[in-house]
């Protein structure tokens, strides 16, 4: 009998037992508790599927949240899970899906998308480009070089979600900085077994607090959130990590996006040759986790905070998502699609604009959409990208455009 192949909206009364056989065939859930909390993220967001014979064998869910481009929060379109049975492996169902529900997240309203990668390469061809590279530190707690004396905490559980989901959205806001304001989906990842949280309160207000998953009598810790509303909170926190130290040995942790966290620590490259064979992890790792593109180019151009020269170019975008909206069974969304490919006029600044148009008199850049989008939110410079990822322009104009967009984006939440 032949495959019968369609691609619809989710409908999760009826495909939640499909959709949960999914994830555990592909190892995402291994339990019960499991199960019942996937269905839950899945309420809180949108979600295209691919069926075979009438059986959910491909999901893709997006939710929404917010992207920081400088001092503006742009919504964002968040690709939360792209999930794929046994069977529908080499199909392009998640190129489909996830184009799908690209283009319902442009709807809606959304300037740029994000999601976290397993590996680079397979998102590239929806116009996604790679991020900023993410310090995660691995360290002996005693050699944090901060000397101030915590006060006793309060033990947190998965009950206090909701209080911790109010710190992680007080928290200061960098360049690139995510917030996804749903309480199922931030409860599903506290969730889990062998976690804990110490926290501090004024009030009812929890104004700062870690969230971290514990393994043996010595570690090692894995500190899986840390929210705080002032700098003065997580320098408590790390002092609290530090307390810990008579009994744990090595924790991990990302490096927060408002410190250098290698200042922090004492004699690091020593603690790291003791450590390099022994049981308890002393080191550094830098690697580019997530990955983003431009949805709305002209509303990612007005939140720029742009200290460069007056200028004013020629843009000639590509957009890979095009190409991918030629299947039959996207039709619709081809219809919907505004794609960012074709020629524009843009004109950084304080009046900043992005318009569709040609004038051959300006100096012409060349690129990708996912190009684009590392350019604006300053994961590398124009120079560069002219090296790594095919940007066209003259010299003057990369000369321009370099150094002028803030470097660094750094989400500091996971998705």
């Amino acid at each position: 009998m032949p495959n019968e192949i369609q691609i619809r909206d989710l409908d999760l009364p009826a495909d939640g037992k499909s959709l949960q056989r999914v994830w555990r065939e592909i190892g995402w859930s291994d339990s019960e508790r499991s199960d019942r909390v996937m269905l839950d993220v899945f309420a809180e967001g949108s979600a295209s599927v691919g069926t075979i014979n009438d059986e959910v064998e491909c999901a893709v869910l997006t939710q929404p949240g917010t992207m920081r481009l400088d001092q503006q929060d742009l919504p964002l379109c968040v690709v939360a899970a792209v999930t794929t049975s046994r069977i529908a492996r080499g199909l392009s169902l998640a190129q489909k899906l996830t184009a799908r529900q690209l283009v319902q997240g442009q709807q809606t309203g959304a300037a740029v998308a994000a999601l976290g990668m397993f590996d680079q390469g397979f998102y590239d061809k929806l116009g996604f480009g790679t991020g900023a590279y993410i310090n995660e530190f691995s360290f002996d707690p005693s050699l944090l070089n901060v000397n101030i004396k915590p006060r006793t905490p309060t033990r947190l559980t998965a009950a206090d979600a909701p209080r911790m989901l109010a710190t992680m959205l007080a928290r200061p806001r960098t360049h690139g900085a995510v917030t996804i304001d749903l309480s199922k989906s931030f409860e599903s990842e506290l969730d889990r077994e062998n976690r804990f949280g110490l926290g501090y309160f004024e009030g009812e207000r929890l104004t700062h607090f870690m969230w971290m998953k514990e393994k043996g009598e010595h570690g090692p810790y894995w500190v899986e959130w840390m929210g705080y509303e002032t700098g003065a909170g997580l320098l408590e926190l790390l002092a609290l990590l530090k307390s810990l130290s008579d009994q744990i040995y090595s924790v991990f942790m990302l490096e927060p996006p408002h410190v250098q966290f290698q200042t922090l620590l004492k004699r690091p490259f020593r603690s790291q040759a003791i450590a390099e064979k022994g049981k308890f992890s002393a080191g550094q790792e830098t690697y580019a986790w997530y990955q983003l593109r431009i949805l709305d180019l002209p509303q990612c151009v007005q939140a720029l905070n742009y200290n460069g020269p007056d200028i004013c170019f020629q843009l000639r975008v590509d957009d890979p998502m095009d190409g991918l909206l030629n299947s039959p069974d996207l039709a619709e969304q081809q219809a919907l699609w505004q794609t960012l490919g074709g020629d524009w006029i843009v004109t950084p600044g304080e009046q900043a604009t992005a318009n569709r148009g040609l004038d051959e008199a300006l100096p012409q850049m060349h690129c990708t959409v996912n190009t684009l989008s590392r350019l604006l939110w300053g994961v590398s410079r124009a120079s560069s990208l002219a090296i790594s990822d095919g940007l066209t322009a003259p010299v003057a104009l990369l000369q321009a455009l370099d150094g002028v967009f803030t470097a660094n984006p750094n989400p500091g939440w996971e998705f």
